[in-house]
């Protein structure tokens, strides 16, 4: 029905405006069935509570009979060495001159990933209010011009969220699931850098009507173990 469209709309831009505050429509875009899902994992400990969290959104979701592929980032190539996250002198120097991909070998292959993505899950513990480094620094190296935001030329429309030219239209959805040792109050105070970072700041550089969907686990440090 038209009201039904009309309300679907609303909640789509409202979810974007409110970096997830208010939940995506609860079947926009494509065809929710067959999903190519990228997972974005960070946490080094294998036992952790963050890395059961991904273990069981991958069985969710291909439950759901999306197809998961998993970037982990502290084992990013399966041979237990973590990603390098450090943008390096050469690739800044070229950030915006030449950022060919194709140039740093540990970039190249997480880039292709990206672009075939339907959708992608960010699951990483809230360290200091922020996301690991090594999450910050998977964005810094892979989310480079080019590949997923332009800087907008005469004629471009921009994003207004952002001002840049998204790159990644693939990509419809974006979720994260992350852990914060402080209760949601005190994490409200203190300011979510993560959720800016990925609910406002690279949203944009994904399909124009992406939504975000938002799954804080607050207080773990003062859970118990059963709770």
């Amino acid at each position: 029905p038209p009201s039904r469209m009309v309300f679907s709309f609303l909640q789509m831009h409202l979810n974007r405006l409110t970096a997830g505050f208010i939940p995506p429509p609860p079947a926009h875009g494509r065809s929710s069935e067959g999903w190519n899902v990228l997972l974005v994992h960070a946490h080094p400990l294998r036992d952790s509570f963050s890395s059961e969290l991904a273990r069981h959104v991958t069985a969710g979701l291909q439950e759901g009979g999306h197809t998961v592929r998993t970037i982990n980032l502290y084992d990013v190539k399966g041979d237990g060495q973590p990603f390098q996250a450090a943008l390096t002198v050469d690739e800044r120097s070229r950030y915006f001159s030449s950022p060919n991909p194709e140039d740093s070998q540990d970039v190249a292959p997480l880039i292709t990933e990206l672009r075939k993505a339907d959708a992608i899950v960010f699951c990483y513990p809230t360290w200091w209010m922020g996301v690991p480094a090594i999450l910050k620094g998977f964005i810094d190296r892979a989310f480079l011009p080019g590949v997923t935001f332009r800087v907008p030329e005469h004629g471009d429309t921009p994003s207004p969220l952002n001002g840049l030219v998204p790159g990644l239209q693939n990509v419809r959805k974006v979720a994260a699931v992350t852990t914060y040792g402080a209760p949601r109050y005190l994490v409200a105070l203190a300011g979510d850098c993560g959720n800016a970072l990925i609910a406002r700041c690279i949203l944009p550089l994904f399909h124009p009507e992406a939504t975000v969907s938002w799954h804080g686990f607050y207080g773990m440090d003062g859970a118990k173990e059963k709770e």
